[in-house]
């Protein structure tokens, strides 16, 4: 659920009061009166009335005396200003929201910190992200089961990625694709496919560029959420379905990139260290050949096939041809594609025959060594 989305609530909220403003699926609450003021908010912001909503919410807390509805009005006038493309500003009033809200009302204290980490998603902060997410973890009954035991925990996983924080990125991506495996496999929510596809963008997990990648993480970011990847795109026709194919597939390019430009490190001649750079240049493409068969093989409920989940595997059979041929290309041996049956088969990682001896011998070696034996490995 989008911060657009609550403003689309916004706009059926002049029967209710209060907390349904926020959600359609929470409690009403009728004790209060909505003020009129504050209604006539949402219409000017759809109309992009920017400056004439910020005045009319000024004028409504100069001269209101009722300090219950003031949190609402710091809440309106961040979303004003996330409209607006003034994230500073959005985020001062967001903030004076929360702090208002924390003594009057909790929904409208969590949906105001809810709004502020979209605001720090979209202006890459992500240690305010993580920070915001975590508070909001602590909140679920303020939204639907989707947002809160999917979405938000996602959402976490990835800003924690993102910080280079993988066992934290792991612990909560796996809270977030656990929910959703139990909730779609006992039906227990109700969403639009949009709203899905929304959710399963956030489990890909790569969602928040890094300035430096390497090439373990982004593998192991990869593989986590490519799946969910796929599943977004084939939840819906929408605009969270095109973002979750083209980050995908961004990955994957990124991905070629750091295979292709790898350098290997240590102190060796030419030779030898052209041929060092070749067998973990070849490693890495190992690796990156079982993403893309892993990917060919993934079914999920509530998926369809679409243009964007087409794109994703015609693209998918072109970078396997890609990296086979680059794997040929790299002389390292007779062949390097495995020849043994597996269930993803994998390019051959060459060794060096001689070491391949000397290994042989070694393991032998500590395989019949006496276990009393004063070396220990």
């Amino acid at each position: 659920m989008s911060p657009k989305k609550i403003l689309i609530y916004c706009l059926v909220f002049s029967a209710f009061a209060g907390c349904s403003l926020f959600s359609k699926k929470e409690k009403k609450v009728s004790y209060i009166e909505y003020p009129a003021e504050l209604k006539k908010v949402n219409a000017m912001v759809i109309e992009k009335k920017f400056d004439d909503a910020r005045i009319l919410i000024d004028d409504y807390l100069n001269r209101s005396e009722n300090i219950h509805w003031f949190g609402h009005a710091y809440y309106l006038k961040g979303f004003v200003y996330e409209s607006d493309n003034q994230p500073d500003e959005a985020i001062r009033f967001y903030r004076q929201a929360i702090q208002h809200a924390s003594r009057y009302d909790s929904v409208v204290e969590a949906k105001a910190i809810y709004n502020l980490s979209y605001v720090y998603e979209r202006t890459g902060q992500m240690g305010e992200l993580s920070s915001t997410l975590t508070d909001l973890m602590k909140r679920p009954q303020h939204f639907d089961v989707l947002t809160a035991h999917v979405e938000t925990p996602a959402r976490l996983a990835a800003s924690f990625a993102s910080l280079g924080q993988m066992d934290k990125a792991q612990r909560f991506h796996a809270k977030a694709s656990k929910s959703y495996d139990k909730m779609v496999r006992h039906n227990l929510f109700r969403a639009s496919r949009e709203d899905i596809s929304q959710a399963l963008y956030y489990l890909g997990l790569n969602i928040y560029p890094t300035s430096k990648e390497e090439f373990a993480k982004l593998n192991t970011k990869t593989a986590l959420g490519q799946r969910y990847f796929l599943a977004s795109a084939e939840a819906s026709i929408s605009s969270w379905s095109k973002k979750a194919t083209d980050q995908l597939l961004s990955s994957y390019e990124n991905l070629w990139s750091l295979i292709k430009k790898y350098e290997t490190k240590g102190k060796l001649d030419g030779i030898a260290k052209k041929k060092k750079r070749q067998e973990e240049q070849l490693d890495m493409a190992a690796d990156f050949y079982d993403l893309l068969h892993r990917i060919k093989a993934e079914e999920f409920p509530l998926s369809q096939v679409n243009r964007n989940s087409k794109r994703i595997m015609e693209m998918t059979d072109k970078w396997l041809v890609k990296v086979e041929d680059f794997a040929q290309g790299l002389n390292l041996g007779p062949e390097t594609i495995r020849t043994k049956k597996v269930k993803q088969r994998r390019l051959y990682k060459v060794v060096d025959p001689e070491l391949e001896k000397k290994m042989k011998k070694y393991q032998q070696k500590v395989k019949n060594r006496d276990p009393n034996s004063a070396i220990a490995h």
